[in-house]
C-alpha cells in the first residue's frame, strides 16, 4: 500500500488529523451519541480528505476530473453550436447601427453635393463653359511660393543695384527696393485677381460687358501704375549715380519722368530695373490671373462640389471602417468556436486514451486510497469505543464509504465514450453551423461592398463625368435649335433622353439617400 500510495497512510492521517486523540476525547463525552446515524465531524473530516485524494489521483491517472469534467461536454457543444447564429446576429446588428449612425448625416451630404453640382451645372451652361475644366493650383503654398519668388526678385535686383549709387549705401537701397517691389508686385496681383480676369467674362444671360465696363479702364490704370513704377525705379537709379555722395534723397523723379521719361536708358543699370519691374509685373499679373481658375467664379463653384463629394466619400469610408471592424469581430469570435470545439473534443479523446492506459493503475489506486480511509476511520472509532461508557452507536458498524467508492476505469470509459458519441454528433451540428455562418458572414460583407458602398463611392466619383456629358448635348441641341427651328421636333426625343439620367438622379440618389438594403437581383 505504501509502494502504491507513497504520500498516504493510515499512520500519516492519525498524525495529522489526530484521530486517535479526537477518538478518545468524543468517547468520554459520549460523542457521537448511541442512538446517532450520521458521521461526526471528525470522521465527515476523514471522508473529505479521501475524496480529495481520489479525486487528485483520477486527476493524474485520468485526467478526467473522475468523469465529471465531461459528463457536461455533449450539451456544451450542443450549445456552442448555436454560437455561429448568435455571431452572425451580432455582425448584422453592428452593421445596422453603423448604417443608422451616418444615415443622416450622408443624406445631408448628399444634399449639399446636389446642390452644389445643380449650381455648378447651371454656371457651366449659363457661362458656355461646357467644353473646358476648371483649371487652378490647388496647393496654397505653392501659389504663395510663386508670388513671394516674383517678389524676392524685384527686391534682389532693386536693391543691389540701387543701394551701388545711393548715398545712404545698401541700407537706403533696400529700404526704397522693397517699397518699389511691393507696389510692383502688388498691384500686378490685383490687376490679375480683378480686371484682367473679367475682360473674358460673359456674365448670366449674356451680360458680361456691365463688367467689362469697369474692367477694361481698371487695366489701364493699373498697367498704367506698373509703367510708372518701372520708370520711378529707373529714373531714382538714374538720379542717384548722377549726385554727389552728400547730396540729399532726389524728390524731382516724378517730374523728371514727365519732362524726359527715357534718360535713363541710357545707363544700363537704369534700364535693366525697368526691364526687371515690368517682367515682375506681368509675372505678376499671370499668378493673379491663376491664383484660381481665371474664369471669375467657376473655381470656388468647382471646389464645393468637390468638398460635397469628399465629405460624402469620408462618410462613406468611415461606415466602411466600422462594418470592416464588425466583421473583424465576428471572424474573431467564429474562429473562437471553432478553435474551443476542436479543442473540447481533443481533450475527450486525450481521456479516453489515458484511461485506457491507466485503467489496472487506477483501479489498484483507488481500492487502495479507501482502504487507508477506512484504516484511518477504524483508528477513531476504536480509540472512540475504549473510552466511552456508553454503548457505540450503531453505525460504527457500517462502512463509511460504502456510498463514496469512486468509478471503475470500466464505467469512467462507458461514460466518456457515451459522451464522445454524443459529442461527434454536436461537433458534426457545431461545424455545419460554422461553415454557414461563415459563409452567410462573407455574402453579405461582399454584398454591402459590392451592392452598396461601392456602387455607392463610384456614382458620386463619376457622377460629374456622366453630367457633363448632358451639358454637352444640351449646348450642342440649342444651337442646332438656334440655327435650324424646322428639326427641332427631331430633337425633343434626345433632349428628353439626355435629362432622363438627372430626373432620375434626383428620385433616386439625391432624394431618398443611400438605401443599404440589399437589392433584389441587382447584381
Amino acid at each position: 500500500m505504501e509502494g502504491a500510495i507513497p504520500n498516504l497512510t493510515a499512520e500519516q492521517l492519525d498524525a495529522e488529523l489526530k484521530l486517535e486523540e479526537r477518538g478518545a476525547a468524543d468517547g468520554r463525552k459520549d460523542i457521537p451519541g448511541s442512538n446517532d446515524s450520521g458521521l461526526s465531524a471528525v470522521e465527515a473530516m476523514v471522508v473529505s480528505r479521501i475524496d480529495g485524494v481520489i479525486n487528485q489521483r483520477a486527476n493524474e491517472f485520468l485526467g478526467v476530473g473522475s468523469g465529471q469534467d465531461f459528463t457536461t461536454l455533449p450539451q456544451d457543444l450542443e450549445a456552442l453550436a448555436g454560437e455561429p447564429q448568435t455571431i452572425l446576429t451580432q455582425f448584422r446588428a453592428k452593421k445596422a447601427r453603423a448604417q443608422s449612425a451616418v444615415g443622416l448625416e450622408l443624406n445631408n451630404a448628399q444634399t449639399d453635393h446636389a446642390r452644389a453640382y445643380r449650381d455648378y451645372r447651371a454656371f457651366r451652361i449659363t457661362h458656355q463653359l461646357t467644353e473646358t475644366e476648371p483649371s487652378y493650383d490647388t496647393v496654397f503654398w505653392r501659389k504663395v511660393f510663386w508670388l513671394a519668388l516674383l517678389f524676392i526678385v524685384e527686391v534682389a535686383a532693386n536693391g543691389w543695384m540701387i543701394g551701388q549709387a545711393s548715398p545712404g549705401g545698401l541700407v537706403q537701397g533696400w529700404t526704397t527696393a522693397l517699397m518699389i517691389s511691393v507696389l510692383v508686385v502688388l498691384t500686378g496681383s490685383l490687376i490679375g485677381a480683378g480686371p484682367w480676369r473679367y475682360l473674358n467674362y460673359r456674365g448670366a444671360d449674356g451680360k458680361g460687358f456691365v463688367h467689362r465696363i469697369w474692367a477694361a479702364p481698371a487695366l489701364v490704370v493699373g498697367g498704367g501704375l506698373i509703367l510708372l513704377f518701372a520708370f520711378y525705379i529707373a529714373h531714382y537709379r538714374y538720379t542717384l549715380s548722377h549726385a554727389s555722395l552728400d547730396a540729399p534723397v532726389p524728390d524731382n523723379i516724378l517730374s523728371s519722368i514727365a519732362s524726359n521719361p527715357f534718360q535713363p536708358f541710357q545707363q544700363l543699370e537704369s534700364l535693366l530695373l525697368f526691364i526687371i519691374a515690368l517682367l515682375i509685373g506681368i509675372f505678376a499679373v499671370a499668378r493673379g490671373a491663376h491664383w484660381d481658375d481665371p474664369y471669375p467664379g467657376y473655381g470656388p463653384r468647382h471646389r464645393r462640389v468637390e468638398d460635397a463629394r469628399e465629405r460624402t466619400q469620408e462618410i462613406a469610408m468611415r461606415l466602411s471602417s466600422e462594418v470592416d471592424e464588425a466583421k473583424d469581430a465576428a471572424d474573431e469570435a467564429l474562429n473562437e468556436v471553432a478553435r474551443k470545439s476542436a479543442e473540447w473534443v481533443g481533450a475527450l479523446r486525450q481521456a479516453i486514451a489515458r484511461t485506457q492506459d491507466n485503467a489496472a493503475l487506477w483501479d489498484f489506486t483507488a481500492a487502495e486510497i479507501l482502504t487507508v480511509g477506512r484504516e484511518a476511520i477504524d483508528i477513531y472509532r476504536d480509540a472512540n469505543k475504549d473510552a466511552r461508557e456508553s454503548p457505540a452507536p450503531r453505525y460504527f458498524a457500517t462502512d463509511p464509504f460504502a456510498d463514496a467508492e469512486p468509478q471503475s476505469s470500466a464505467e469512467v470509459l462507458e461514460d466518456l465514450t457515451k459522451a464522445f458519441q454524443r459529442a461527434t454528433g454536436n461537433i458534426t451540428a457545431c461545424k455545419s453551423q460554422l461553415a454557414g455562418a461563415r459563409a452567410q458572414l462573407e455574402a453579405e460583407y461582399h454584398s454591402f461592398y459590392d451592392d452598396e458602398l461601392t456602387p455607392f463611392l463610384k456614382g458620386i466619383e463619376d457622377r460629374a463625368t456622366v453630367h457633363v456629358r448632358g451639358e454637352f448635348g444640351d449646348v450642342q441641341k440649342l444651337s442646332r435649335a438656334r440655327a435650324a427651328p424646322a428639326e427641332e421636333p427631331e430633337a425633343a426625343p434626345e433632349e428628353e433622353a439626355d435629362d432622363q439620367p438627372e430626373a432620375e438622379n434626383r428620385s433616386g440618389f439625391f432624394a431618398g439617400g443611400l438605401s443599404f438594403k440589399r437589392r433584389k437581383g441587382g447584381r
